[in-house]
């Protein structure tokens, strides 16, 4: 009997072991260890201020601070695993190695049995460089438009220069700084928000990545203001356009209208634009003369010209040499005016009037010398007896020039 029931002890025994064994079996068949992927893990650097104190930075080289993981554990733990249960960090401080790389730790933050955990790289390659600060004025550019009628006036940044702090081979490339504002739609004054963008000489955008500025990573304002727009007519005054000796012949410029803009009650009066003599061939030059006239610069006070492109206008010249024309007017074809009641002129001694008119050839060739008038003013003169008295050359409506200081003999006579 005693033995029975050993045997019968021993075989549960047995049977219990077994079962154990049979269910580790099934446990490491079903919940093996195995490994999934996790892709793409950021790298924080860390401790980089240790840099800062000696004046320098550090560019990580593009691409080398992700990392992939394969993480090895069992299946079940797996499950339960997500990319952002892990943590990748490059201790800039204890890892820094050569000055050009950073050991990359990774760990994990829940608290799960991992095997191990296999990196695609274990190094940050880093560029150290000086740190270096330099100022920049920052440009406003505009896109979309104000409302109809309107254009852009100024555009105000909340600062005209920006401090910007980076590795000096960063730094280096930037050539201009810009606030890109969008003003579709607005009137008045109006406060927009942008991003400064940094370009280089060829108008690419720069990575700002290791560079720090205001307007980065918060609003950066402008103060835009809209102006109201107007189309005027353009005059130029070519009064002293030619040089001593010559005429102007020609002048033609295009376009002759220009819109201006600027408050309404500052353009409202305004119909044309009048640009002044001095404008016109300083350079006293002669024959075929083009000449382009920044007109902006002549425009009156709180007014512009919103187009750029149309602040210069070409002005073509034709600038010849003044010729002269000499024209014999006889004694009986002077009128004598205001003469004394009882005074007659006796002309019988008075010679010939040599008229000399000057002007272009053109003008020269159309006068009608039929139309040319010399008169006398008699009214000083209340005696008889002979006088130099001076005379008056009219011409018909002509760009020519009738000469001054002409004078004639006369005799005035007593009527008895």
């Amino acid at each position: 009997m005693k033995t029975k029931l050993l045997n019968n002890l021993l075989l549960k025994i047995l049977s219990v072991m077994a079962a154990v064994v049979l269910w580790l079996i099934v446990v490491n068949i079903d919940d093996a260890v195995t490994h999934q992927d996790f892709k793409n893990i950021k790298v924080n650097m860390v401790n980089t201020d240790i840099l800062s104190d000696q004046n320098q930075m550090y560019r990580v080289e593009e691409g080398t601070d992700t990392v992939n993981l394969r993480v090895y554990a069992r299946r079940s733990v797996l499950k339960g695993l997500k990319a952002s249960d892990f943590v990748a960090t490059a201790d800039m401080q204890k890892n820094l190695r050569y000055d050009s790389m950073v050991k990359i730790e990774v760990t994990c933050t829940k608290d799960v049995s991992i095997e191990s955990i296999e990196q695609s790289r274990t190094n940050v390659l880093v560029s150290i460089e000086e740190s270096v600060t330099e100022q920049f004025k920052v440009t406003v550019e505009t896109k979309g438009y104000p409302s109809d009628g309107l254009v852009v006036g100024s555009k105000i940044p909340e600062q005209t220069l920006v401090e910007i702090t980076g590795p000096v081979s960063v730094v280096g490339r930037i050539k201009k700084v810009q606030a890109e504002v969008n003003i579709a739609g607005i009137t008045g004054t109006t406060v927009r928000s942008c991003r400064l963008k940094l370009l280089d000489g060829n108008e690419e955008e720069i990575d700002g990545t290791y560079l720090k500025y205001i307007g980065k990573d918060t609003d950066f304002d402008v103060t835009v203001t809209t102006l109201k727009k107007k189309l005027v007519g353009i005059s130029f005054d070519v009064s002293t356009a030619a040089p001593e000796g010559y005429g102007l012949s020609s002048v033609a410029y295009k376009p002759e209208t220009v819109n201006i803009a600027g408050e309404k009650s500052k353009i409202s009066p305004i119909y044309n634009l009048n640009i002044p003599a001095e404008a016109l061939n300083p350079n006293r030059e002669t024959g075929k003369v083009e000449q382009t006239v920044d007109i902006s610069q002549y425009l009156p006070s709180d007014i512009i010209i919103p187009d750029v492109s149309e602040h210069e206008i070409v002005v073509t010249m034709q600038i010849d040499p003044v010729e002269t024309m000499s024209h014999l007017v006889n004694p009986d074809q002077i009128v004598f005016e205001n003469l004394e009641e009882g005074l007659t002129p006796d002309t019988s001694e008075t010679g010939t009037l040599e008229v000399v008119i000057s002007g272009l050839r053109a003008d020269l060739d159309a006068l009608d010398i039929s139309q040319i008038r010399v008169s006398a003013d008699m009214s000083e003169y209340t005696r008889a007896g002979n006088y130099a008295i001076p005379v008056t050359v009219t011409l018909p409506d002509t760009k020519c020039s009738a000469p001054e200081g002409l004078e004639i003999q006369v005799r005035l006579v007593r009527e008895e």
